[in-house]
């Protein structure tokens, strides 16, 4: 099998590429070497800025459903929660990278998907972006970040809602309300992420470190409360997989039909 994630640096500027096309970039726990090397060496100096992007069709679908109901089923937990560990790290370290960072969605962006979008600084999308925090659909909580993230950019009732329903929000929607900064038709997403890239390859990089621990102070968190926040949802993610709701809603979903859950 491929590495399901690939990166590469030039000209100052790292993309991080989801590449499980065919599986719309599922999460999977064979991502971690690729996550942890990824932040690593978007930390370096060199580096202005740090783009991510999935390959093929979608940005990110979220957790591999069929891998976590197998693993669910027959109690792999250590595998479980390594996965949602992983999430609360890749989260906190795009939160408090000294870069910018970009997420390119042209397509959909669910669950955790979702999650990973929400940690960049910036999102551009496409008309045909889709984005759903869709854990609740098969009973589970946000993981990957997913309620913090949501619950910086968002007002409140605006974060309960798209939490509780799970509904899907279009790229119009999504950016009315704040989730996502630009929309460009789908064939000038890569010229538009170029210009930008250029602009950021040429920006002051000191100043972006300071802007980012900004942005983090002035809702007042810091790298501590952050990873706080990250573990306390993780938590909640792990005492949600324990719940019979949770084996109803995944297997609903792989059986294509309505939970029902208790």
């Amino acid at each position: 099998m491929s590495a399901p994630i690939r990166f590469e640096i030039r000209d100052r500027i790292a993309t991080l590429t989801l590449d499980r096309p065919d599986k719309l970039n599922a999460l999977v726990p064979e991502m971690q070497e690729g996550f942890e090397e990824a932040l690593a060496r978007a930390a370096e100096p060199g580096v202005k800025a740090l783009f991510l992007r999935g390959a093929g069709r979608a940005f990110c679908a979220g957790g591999d459903i069929g891998w976590i109901a197998k693993a669910l089923s027959e109690g792999r937990w250590t595998e479980l929660e390594a996965l949602l560990d992983l999430g609360a790290a890749v989260a906190h370290g795009l939160a408090t990278l000294p870069k910018p960072v970009v997420a390119l969605a042209q397509g959909p962006a669910a669950g955790a998907g979702m999650s990973l979008a929400l940690c960049a600084d910036l999102r551009i999308a496409t008309p045909e972006a889709a984005f759903s925090m869709a854990f609740v659909k098969i009973g589970l909580h946000p993981d990957w970040g997913g309620s913090v993230m949501l619950s910086r950019l968002v007002n409140p009732a605006i974060a309960a809602e798209l939490m509780l329903t799970g509904d899907t929000l279009d790229a119009a929607r999504a950016q009315a309300l704040g989730l996502v900064n630009r929309i460009v038709p789908a064939d000038q997403l890569e010229a538009a992420a170029e210009a930008l890239a250029q602009r950021l390859a040429a920006g002051p990089g000191e100043t972006f470190a300071r802007i980012k621990a900004s942005l983090l102070r002035n809702q007042g968190l810091d790298t501590d409360s952050l990873r706080a926040r990250l573990a306390a949802e993780g938590a909640q993610m792990k005492a949600a997989m324990r719940h019979p709701d949770a084996t109803e809603g995944l297997a609903a979903f792989l059986g294509k039909r309505a939970p029902k859950f208790a």
